[in-house]
């Protein structure tokens, strides 16, 4: 039997194999093959996981194979975070992006296997029954350290898994949520490259609005940060859907780095009301 933690999500595998359970005729549950089962834990891995976030198609949108996460969440340093992985987001993405989350330091991603159920669904369809198959996932450990990303992972099948506790993040009062941070170093020693881009970011924020019709300078912040000029801004794009956010990100993260394929997801930052590195709204 499943522990009652896990069997409701089946729920989101059951229904693509719906089609295959006209026949009164049920099979037994399919296990995933003991030889493609790991059997020893490594030290990360937990036998209950609480607080566990919900990654589903709600949240996400796609364009060009890029994704946006559309899920604001507060990173406490030096947490570890467990998502589990509803959508069918790549996880080669999570492994080796950097705007997903950019302040995670470590997190656990739980993934189901979808060629082990893909297969069942198969097979249940050839055979014309109805097939419901052992619970079966991958887990990965996924590290960023000094800009390097240490990635370790089990698959665990049946009575195997863990349990899971989930949550809904719920969004603190005086909280900024923010899509985008760029952060400018020193104005002269030594001068930070970036200043010498603001200018084209200007160039590049006007012709972006004039072509897309969208305002994206809107809910735009800027925070002092040191006293050479040191500073970060941060973009919160408030009046924007997920697909307009996800089209702006993508064509900012390509106006100073090759753009490969990424995954986004907005954090929120404490709203800083006064002092010197007070929070301002840019014009």
């Amino acid at each position: 039997m499943l522990k009652l933690e896990n069997r409701w999500y089946l729920l989101i595998i059951l229904p693509m194999m719906a089609f295959s359970c006209k026949s009164k005729i049920t099979a037994q549950q399919p296990s995933a093959p003991i030889a493609l089962v790991d059997t020893v834990k490594p030290d990360w891995y937990r036998e209950n996981y609480g607080q566990v976030v919900m990654i589903d198609d709600n949240l996400v949108v796609k364009k060009n194979d890029s994704y946006l996460i559309d899920l604001p969440l507060r990173i406490v340093p030096d947490s570890t975070y467990v998502f589990f992985l509803s959508a069918r987001i790549p996880v080669e993405l999570f492994k080796r992006s950097n705007e997903f989350y950019p302040d995670l330091q470590h997190f656990v991603l739980i993934v189901p296997d979808w060629k082990f159920y893909d297969e069942i669904a198969k097979e249940a369809s050839k055979q014309g029954m109805c097939i419901e198959p052992a619970t079966t996932n991958f887990y990965y450990s996924i590290k960023r350290e000094d800009g390097l990303v240490r990635v370790d992972s089990i698959r665990r099948s049946g009575d195997d898994n863990p349990g899971f506790d989930f949550v809904k993040p719920a969004s603190p009062k005086n909280m900024l949520t923010v899509y985008r941070k760029e952060s400018y170093g020193s104005v002269c020693c030594p001068r930070d490259p970036k200043w010498d881009m603001v200018d084209k970011d200007d160039s590049f924020l006007h012709d972006f609005e004039q072509t897309n019709h969208l305002k994206v300078t809107k809910g735009r912040y800027v925070q002092m940060e040191g006293k050479e000029g040191e500073k970060s801004i941060y973009y919160t794009l408030p009046e924007l859907a997920s697909a307009q956010r996800l089209e702006f990100l993508a064509a900012k993260y390509a106006q100073t780095t090759p753009f490969i394929t990424q995954l986004f997801a907005p954090q929120t930052v404490p709203f800083v009301s006064e002092g010197f590195n007070k929070m301002k709204e840019l014009p």
